[in-house]
């Protein structure tokens, strides 16, 4: 495969930009103070008792251990945190007054920000110690990470001083007493490295504002007693501080006082000569630190540029683009006169056999008189020999070299018979009433051009919806804010109406760019004519289906859009018509479809970088408060659109994705343009239109079916079925459905027994999670089989989660009225509660969180699955290509990653959330992935005798894991990912291959409406049941003494209750008739009405 030179400089642009990132967010992070705990406290069982009761200065190295006490009536001044722009000076500033020296324990990180204030620190004769690069608790972190924060910040005081130091404070210590094994192990890695550790005997505990005079009280030594006073430089207002040191410096000296550094006192020098090495390479460190915040400073203010421009925007579209719709919904006629007068259609062509007879046939079907031109630009694939062997009237075909669009367009104008023209591209489709709507706005004669309502026609796959949303939200926004400002840009090639007297002003069409349609639009505008967008002129168009075409296609629009507006760059200054277009027009195209393309990305960079290095929540906040107000304001463009809403929930990978694609195509675009790049007009490979309802209502020819009656004929939509000999396949295939039906339901009654009685060899006998993603795997396929992958995801997500909104509706309220507790070593609870974690009960990418109210812990606590099932859902278009592709190597990945993960001492469960949430997913991965392989019919191709040893491979091989490796003490495979992974796997491998027949249904209606309920409502069922088995034991013990047998049914009878009261929601979700309890057979007709219709239809 051949790399191209600027996708190699591409990619190293890139991986600087991430470092630059990564190195601001490493600087940046917040620091905190030493008020703030991590951990709670641990044994001292490992820590000598000569430094529990031993000085302040603490040295450790191998087996010796030596600790310092400060000598009476001396002071040493400490400072933490720093240092800071605002507090440092002046704190130097009173140190100077009193001729008073310190020692501050400077943040790397901070050191490395501001380094003319540690050269000032130094220069004052204060002395510098470590505080480590980021303020972690090191007792908490790895070896490595502790001598790489000692190193980094070694690094910037070297590079910003000149020096280096032997003097470490960690953060969040205190005096020796409170040193535990953690922390003792971390000074003596220290020591190791040749530091000595500096804790404090007095907290002034400025930290906590308590006022000056509570500060000075704080800090002064008992009875003449030497000590290392705790003060801070930085980490918050530290005005208390410096007015407190004002009055502490003079009070201590009338009592006899004197001050000292820490190196004073231990007889060493106050800092040590920085190595010529150390001293360039402490240099670079620091300059490339400052460079990287230069960076994210720049992407600060394009944030803030990109903000403005995004308010701009909607309030074009609230104010301009709605007084344009009010103005077309008066009474009154917008234009004049109808517009009767025949016009000429012509339509360029270049290797559109595709497409070409559509087009040509929705115009001959036009309900306004129209002439059709076809120029055929030197097709090769038969475009115009197929036209002219449609034999309809009115249609002429015009053949020529291969020259351009232009020229083809030119060439289409001299030949027309009438004064009003039509262009549109071959690609295109008309409504009947079309061109007549097009044409209405020439009843005013100072209109020379129309816009028509360009749609997208081939709406089934995401990347053409997305365009969907781009073409309303962004196209025919702008036309109708043009028109309002009388300034419109672009007439689009895909329906547009122009004066024949205006095309000859202008000289016709330009071939010096690639979009002659904006060329041709601006040179109209700037002529004196008016072009107006007609929204009632509806076209329907083929979107670029691959990434490749519609990269292709928008670089040619972006770059010609360039070469349009730099050949009219004048009209900016000019007076008139054409100023108007200049200023209004084509600045608008610079803000809008340029600048703010260009820029907008910065959102979603703040978003990755503001999750990793700044607050989360907030962050993810402020991306979902924008993202909320692009989708009101595309909701609102919809609407004036008169289109679907239902398409919206895609915005966000609009955002994340199409946003990109389109910014690499307008950096591209840009980069071309200025170098000269000359680039020819592309052909698009097109699929055809004629299954849309715009074309078929236009054929003459009977239309095939749609795409939607297409997925009801299994025989042409469904995956191949293997069915035994001497069955039919529609009752095989129903055997196999109603199986998986049986497999839920009885994966739903497994979990609530467990939940219930909570037998841990239950998981082992039958693991009821594992099936119950193995029949969402398989029936994920079989509708990806018959419908598109957008509309599949989306039905399933709407399915899945008003259930869990209704849940959120009754437990939400009630952990807050109970109060939201804290997690403690005693507690269930999800930290303390963050507000905009909240949204998680709406959308459940992590586990939503939950209070210690024993209801709402139990409520919450089975929503894990929800969410993995989730992100099941949404990558199952990915994952299911990947499987056809490479079926083995994808099904056993997760295994293979949860066996590394447990090997590796499970780190992804120490990982919060994310971790977990990767680790489940890694979990149930192969019964999702083997899911797909039932629906594919290979585990029925497959040998029952191979799938039965390895069935029982796998699931030995989980069973001897979770012999071996018991997680608290049980063998429950729920708490051993590992073992869960390989016995759900061996367990669906041989459940999902064979099908019996289930004629025990059939004998017992009474079971095969429970199968059909449990099925029909498993979303509620299982949402529900926890709480239920939670309310069920209370009742119980008021009843009577506890049994398991009562407790289950008598939550049974609750879930059952919770299936009457909110089930419906289901019901709503799908789109089905409302039942209180589904599965009901149908009512038997009376034999006298089924006559009485027999005879109404012979009448």
């Amino acid at each position: 495969m051949r790399i191209r030179g600027s996708w190699i400089v591409a990619g190293v642009v890139g991986l600087l930009f991430v470092m630059t990132l990564l190195i601001a967010g490493w600087t940046m992070s917040e620091v905190g103070n030493d008020a703030e705990p991590q951990r709670g406290f641990d044994s001292q069982s490992n820590v000598p008792s000569s430094v529990l009761n031993g000085g302040t200065l603490v040295h450790v190295q191998g087996d010796s251990v030596s600790s310092t006490s400060m000598p009476p009536r001396t002071v040493a001044l400490t400072f933490d945190d720093g240092p800071d722009p605002v507090w440092t000076p002046q704190i130097l500033e009173i140190l100077d007054k009193h001729d008073v020296p310190a020692t501050f324990f400077v943040v790397g990180s901070m050191a490395a920000r501001y380094p003319d204030l540690v050269r000032s620190i130094h220069e004052s004769g204060s002395e510098l110690g470590v505080h480590t690069f980021t303020h972690p608790d090191l007792a908490q972190v790895s070896a490595w990470r502790v001598e790489r924060e000692l190193n980094q910040t070694q690094m910037a005081l070297a590079g910003a001083a000149g020096v280096t130091t032997r003097l470490f404070r960690p953060p969040y210590s205190s005096t020796t007493e409170a040193l535990d094994n953690p922390a003792y192990d971390v000074v003596r890695q220290a020591g190791e490295l040749g530091y000595i550790s500096v804790f404090s005997d007095i907290d002034s505990a400025d930290w906590q504002r308590p006022g000056v005079d509570a500060i000075v009280r704080n800090s002064m030594p008992p009875n003449g007693q030497g000590g290392v006073v705790l003060l801070h430089d930085a980490g918050g207002d530290r005005s208390q501080t410096v007015a407190a040191l004002d009055i502490l410096i003079p009070r201590l000296k009338e009592q006899g006082y004197r001050f000292s550094t820490i190196a004073d006192v231990i007889g060493a020098d106050r800092a040590d000569p920085a190595s010529t090495e150390d001293r360039v390479s402490g240099s670079a460190f620091v300059a490339v630190v400052n460079g990287a915040l230069v960076v994210v400073s720049v992407l600060k203010w394009l944030l803030v540029a990109v903000g403005v421009l995004t308010v701009l925007r909607l309030l074009l579209l609230v104010v301009v683009a709605g007084r344009h719709a009010a103005r077309r919904r008066g009474a009154r006629s917008c234009w004049g006169p109808p517009v009767t007068e025949p016009v000429s259609v012509i339509v360029p062509a270049y290797n559109e056999a595709a497409n070409i007879e559509a087009t040509v046939r929705s115009a001959v079907a036009s309900t306004h008189p129209v002439e059709i031109i076809v120029v055929d630009d030197g097709s090769t694939d038969g475009t115009a020999d197929l036209v002219e062997g449609l034999g309809l009237s009115g249609v002429r075909v015009l053949r020529r070299p291969n020259r351009g669009k232009a020229a083809a367009l030119n060439t289409g104008i001299a030949a027309a018979s009438y004064d009003l023209i039509v262009m549109v591209d071959g690609d295109t489709v008309f409504e009947p009433n079309t061109v007549h709507e097009l044409v209405q706005p020439f009843a005013d004669p100072e209109v020379g051009a129309v816009s028509g309502n360009v749609k997208i026609a081939n709406r089934e796959t995401l990347l053409a919806r997305l365009q969907h949303i781009e073409y309303v939200v962004g196209f025919n926004v702008d036309r109708r804010v043009h028109e309002v400002m009388r300034s419109m840009p672009t007439v689009p090639g895909a329906g547009g109406a122009f004066r024949r007297s205006a095309l000859l002003q202008v000289g016709g069409l330009s071939a010096q760019t690639l979009a002659e349609d904006t060329d041709l639009t601006i040179s109209i505008g700037r002529a004196g004519w008016r072009t107006v967008f007609q929204e009632k002129a509806v076209t329907w168009t083929e979107a670029p289906t691959t990434v490749r075409q519609l990269w292709r296609q928008r670089f040619r629009w972006t770059f010609g859009t360039l070469q349009a507006l730099w050949k009219h760059r004048k009209a900016i200054v000019q007076r008139g018509a054409a100023g108007r277009v200049g200023r209004f027009g084509m600045l608008h195209v610079v803000c809008f479809q340029v600048l703010l393309p260009m820029i907008a990305p910065v959102i979603d960079v703040f978003l990755v970088y503001g999750v990793l290095f700044l607050d989360p929540w907030t962050t993810v906040l402020l991306w979902l408060t924008m993202l909320g107000i692009q989708a009101a304001a595309a909701a609102y463009a919809f609407h004036l659109d008169g289109e679907r809403k239902t398409v919206l929930w895609l915005l966000p990978a609009q955002q994340l994705i199409y946003r990109q694609l389109m910014y690499v195509v307008l950096m591209q675009s840009l980069a071309a343009a200025a170098s000269g790049v000359r680039v020819r007009w592309q052909h698009m490979r097109r699929s055809g239109l004629t299954r849309f309802p715009a074309v078929q209502a236009a054929q003459s020819v009977p239309a095939p079916r749609t795409a939607s009656e297409n997925t009801q004929d299994v025989s042409v939509s469904s995956p191949v079925t293997h069915v035994p000999s001497g069955s039919s396949a529609s009752g095989g295939r129903r055997s196999r459905e109603r199986w998986l039906d049986v497999l839920r339901a009885a994966a739903l009654g497994r979990v609530m027994l467990y939940h219930t009685v909570g037998w841990p060899w239950l998981s082992m006998v039958f693991p009821a999670m594992g099936v119950m993603f193995a029949v969402g795997g398989s029936l994920m396929a079989r509708s990806l089989g018959n419908q598109p992958p957008v509309d599949v995801v989306g039905r399933r997500i709407v399915r899945l989660l008003p259930p869990l909104w209704v849940l959120a509706l009754v437990m939400v309220p009630l952990m807050l009225a109970f109060g939201w507790s804290a997690a403690t070593e005693e507690s269930w609870a999800s930290d303390a509660l963050h507000w905009p974690e909240l949204a998680l009960w709406i959308f459940p990418v992590l586990d939503p969180p939950h209070s210690d109210l024993g209801l709402g812990r139990d409520a919450a606590i089975v929503l894990w699955y929800v969410r993995a099932y989730l992100w099941f859902v949404l990558l199952t278009p990915l994952l299911l290509r990947l499987f056809r592709r490479w079926p083995l190597v994808t099904t056993l990945t997760p295994l293979v990653l949860v066996a590394c993960d447990a090997v590796l001492g499970s780190p992804l469960s120490g990982m919060d959330d994310v971790g977990q949430g990767v680790l489940d997913f890694c979990t149930f991965g192969a019964c999702w992935l083997l899911g797909f392989a039932h629906r594919d019919g290979m585990l029925t191709r497959a040998r029952i005798g191979t799938l039965v040893v390895t069935s029982v491979l796998l699931i030995s091989a989980g069973l001897w894991w979770a012999a071996t490796h018991p997680a608290w003490g049980s063998y429950d495979l729920n708490e051993i990912p590992l073992a869960q992974a390989l016995v759900s796997a061996g367990f669906v491998l041989v459940a999902l291959r064979v099908s019996p027949e289930l004629r025990l249904l059939d004998r017992v209606p009474a079971l095969n409406r429970l199968v059909t309920v449990l099925n029909a409502r498993a979303v509620t069922v299982y949402l529900w049941h926890n709480v239920a088995i939670y309310l069920a034991a209370p009742l119980i013990l008021w009843w009577g003494d506890y049994s398991q047998a009562e407790h289950l049914a008598v939550a049974v009878l609750l879930t059952a209750g919770a299936v009457f009261l909110f089930g419906w929601v289901e019901d709503v979700a799908a789109r089905r008739r409302i039942r209180i309890l589904p599965g009901a057979p149908p009512k038997p007709k009376h034999a006298r009405t089924r006559l009485r219709k027999a005879k109404v239809v012979r009448a």
